[in-house]
């Protein structure tokens, strides 16, 4: 068969279960499907909530293309990453947040989550499967790229944690947010931390196989904004330090400590007061590095938290260059491109920047 007839043969698969869907509950005669209300009897909603499933994973498949192959693919690495994260460790569990864990679990039902109410709204308004298509791929693709950007974000992210080499984590409790304590842990949340509009501090501390302490703060990139800045009396729209559950571009800021009991705070905005990190690693797109704006931004953050090496901007392949001269202006902080792909032995080289002989405090 020809490119055309496969694609026309897809094109009749995916209608037809939409098609399976429509039929199911036409011969129902209890489900009650208006353009305003839907009551699905306790006894179908098994059937009924199948079909949408299958509705949605479908019509999802179809205008994504190569994206769904592609995130069915990063789900199983992202997973992979989490059971290295645990091996070997106290950890029962190292989680991501939750839609992240969901995309490992069943990484095409969750690409295809925006068509949910996309095919209900087809039965209920009766709309054509061009129109459905049309909104699937104005919401669904998007959504995608978020969450996929989101996921090998965190698999390049924690392959360097993993690259440490951690044997033992600690949990991180403040009973006011200004004294820092360590407790014995099984999980790691990443994002989490006590909410506080002041203060910024670890989500974990690990100790490595050498003997080596180590904190990490998985920080949403838009948050860096608000470390070097008061708390305002109003519109502080700061997520306090807590940023547990969500998908957002984040930054990886590793710290080496002294001792397991010695956990500083990170920030405190009252005092305009930032510790330097050890080292700095956050992943650009093509775009992100070549649009003023973004580098605006990404240009911000490291001055921010002024990384003590050089700040790794990790990227999927060689696309996209930062301005010509930003990495050799003597007034920028140093920072060092490397194309990642996946590639497990570039990662565990950001992590031996952190290595014992090299800088430190």
């Amino acid at each position: 068969m020809d490119a055309v007839g496969q694609k026309e043969e897809q094109d009749e698969d995916l209608k037809a279960g939409f098609w399976g869907l429509k039929e199911y509950v036409d011969n129902s005669g209890d489900i009650i499907i208006t353009s305003q209300s839907l009551a699905v009897p306790e006894e179908r909603r098994e059937g009924f909530y199948r079909l949408v499933e299958n509705a949605q994973k479908g019509i999802a498949r179809h205008v994504l293309g190569d994206l769904a192959d592609k995130g069915e693919r990063l789900a199983e690495r992202c997973a992979r990453r989490q059971e290295q994260l645990i091996e070997g460790t106290d950890l029962k569990g190292f989680h991501l947040p939750r839609t992240l864990e969901s995309f490992m679990a069943d990484p095409m039902l969750t690409m295809a989550k925006p068509a949910f109410g996309i095919i209900l709204e087809g039965l209920q308004k009766e709309l054509s499967f061009k129109e459905m298509e049309e909104q699937a791929a104005r919401q669904v693709v998007p959504f995608c790229k978020d969450l996929l950007r989101a996921a090998y974000e965190a698999w390049l992210y924690y392959g360097v944690v993993k690259a440490l080499r951690p044997v033992r984590y600690y949990g991180i409790w403040s009973p006011d947010t200004v004294e820092l304590q360590v407790m014995e842990t099984d999980t790691v949340n990443v994002g989490s931390q006590v909410t506080s509009p002041e203060r910024r501090m670890p989500e974990t501390v690990f100790v490595t196989e050498d003997d080596q302490v180590f904190a990490i703060k998985s920080e949403v990139a838009e948050e860096l904004d608000f470390y070097g800045v008061r708390p305002a009396r109003c519109c502080d729209f700061s997520s306090g330090g807590n940023t547990v559950d969500q998908i957002a571009h984040r930054v990886l800021l590793i710290y080496r400590l002294r001792a397991v009991d010695q956990v500083p705070l990170l920030a405190d905005r009252e005092r305009l007061y930032v510790l330097p990190s050890d080292l700095m690693c956050e992943f650009l797109l093509p775009e992100e590095m070549e649009h003023p704006r973004a580098v605006a931004q990404f240009v911000s953050r490291i001055k921010t938290v002024r990384s003590r090496r050089p700040v790794q901007v990790l990227t999927a392949d060689a696309r996209g260059e930062l301005p010509a001269g930003l990495m050799e202006d003597p007034m920028m902080p140093p920072i060092e491109r490397r194309a990642i792909g996946g590639d497990e032995q570039k990662l565990e080289a950001v992590a031996r920047l952190l290595a014992k002989d090299q800088k430190g405090r």
